[in-house]
């Protein structure tokens, strides 16, 4: 039975934390260990922690985002297989055993995905996914490519990438990848470790039998004191250069004008519908991709061959990554579900 390391981002979530321990200590037919990174909360936080003796606590500031927090626990992991997951979760019994036993490094399938409801399980949020072809999505690194979140494939089928806020992977392939990249704030920080993940062959399947409940969106209002502003503020900054990012860490050169066409576009819908606090935010996203530049150039260059091999535009309109005629959903999906609502993405801390 391999060790499962759960590493959990915990930012001011001491109203969610002990429903969250619980149900973790709570898994079955598995073994864990369970690591907090606590992002200098201010509330309850630490004493709710402190009455759990067996979770190893850590700290990282909430400055640097969602994903950087979730490596600074992987390095003190020492598990076999990572579950990184958000605060604001708590999870079915069955949930880590049924995603560790869809993992098969002979066939490289490297990690898994769960499928996500509601916190109080009243809707369906995050099941399969899926790309389909659009005439403009953007909020997609390929702007001819748009995901969709909520698709009910079978269980084991092939999806893209899994939602950062609660996922699998095998300890050897996150650190075949370089782990997360801890540039990226919050959002698309998942396509772009499973990009890498495809381009070296490494496979994610979706399990809809391993169910998590999810209050998103839980740490938007927070506010990131030192940097003094909302959280809401500093992810749509992030997310609107991390599109970009994601064109110029992979794409073949002659596929980057398309993506790079999202930020024109995207600032010219804000000022004609007069929103300035995001046309401020778009602004500052070019900033923050200027400021990125030269470590992207340097990812560029150190991986090269793989652009080369597997352009990272194919990603999006791979056979195995499209939207196709779908059969109903399976019976391990948990009965009949609702139609899918638009998707939703991790928190931020």
């Amino acid at each position: 039975m391999p060790l499962i390391s759960v590493i959990v981002s915990n930012f001011n979530g001491a109203r969610f934390l002990p429903r969250l321990l619980e149900t973790l200590l709570a898994q079955r037919a598995v073994t864990t260990e369970i690591i907090v990174v606590d992002r200098h909360s201010t509330d309850a936080s630490a004493a709710i922690l402190a009455g759990f003796p067996a979770v190893k606590v850590i700290s990282e500031p909430p400055e640097t985002g969602l994903v950087a927090g979730y490596h600074a626990g992987s390095q003190v992991a020492a598990g076999e297989l990572y579950f990184f997951c958000n605060e604001d979760m708590w999870f079915d019994p069955d949930c880590l055993r049924l995603l560790a036993s869809h993992l098969d490094l002979d066939r490289r399938i490297g990690s898994a995905d769960p499928w996500q409801w509601t916190y109080d399980g009243a809707e369906w949020i995050h099941g399969g996914t899926q790309f389909r072809p659009t005439c403009w999505a953007i909020n997609s690194p390929h702007p001819r490519f748009a995901a969709d979140f909520a698709v009910p494939l079978p269980a084991g089928a092939l999806v893209p990438f899994p939602c950062a806020g609660a996922l699998l992977i095998h300890r050897e392939v996150y650190r075949e990848l370089g782990g997360w990249d801890g540039s990226f704030f919050l959002d698309h920080e998942d396509i772009d470790l499973f990009l890498r993940a495809w381009q070296r062959g490494w496979k994610t399947v979706q399990v809809p039998g391993a169910k998590v409940y999810h209050a998103v969106n839980a740490s938007n209002a927070q506010t990131l004191t030192r940097l003094n502003i909302s959280v809401s503020r500093r992810r749509y900054v992030s997310q609107r250069a991390n599109l970009t990012a994601i064109a110029l860490k992979y794409f073949s050169w002659w596929a980057i004008p398309a993506a790079l066409l999202a930020w024109p576009a995207v600032l010219l819908n804000n000022v004609a519908k007069g929103r300035w606090r995001f046309v401020l935010g778009d602004f500052a996203a070019l900033r923050e991709l200027a400021r990125r530049w030269p470590a992207i150039w340097n990812f560029r260059r150190a991986h090269s061959a793989y652009i080369h091999y597997r352009p990272g535009q194919r990603f999006f309109s791979a056979p195995e990554h499209r939207l196709a005629a779908l059969n109903p959903p399976p019976a391990d999906a948990g009965g009949e579900l609702p139609v899918p609502v638009c998707p939703r993405q991790a928190n931020p801390a």
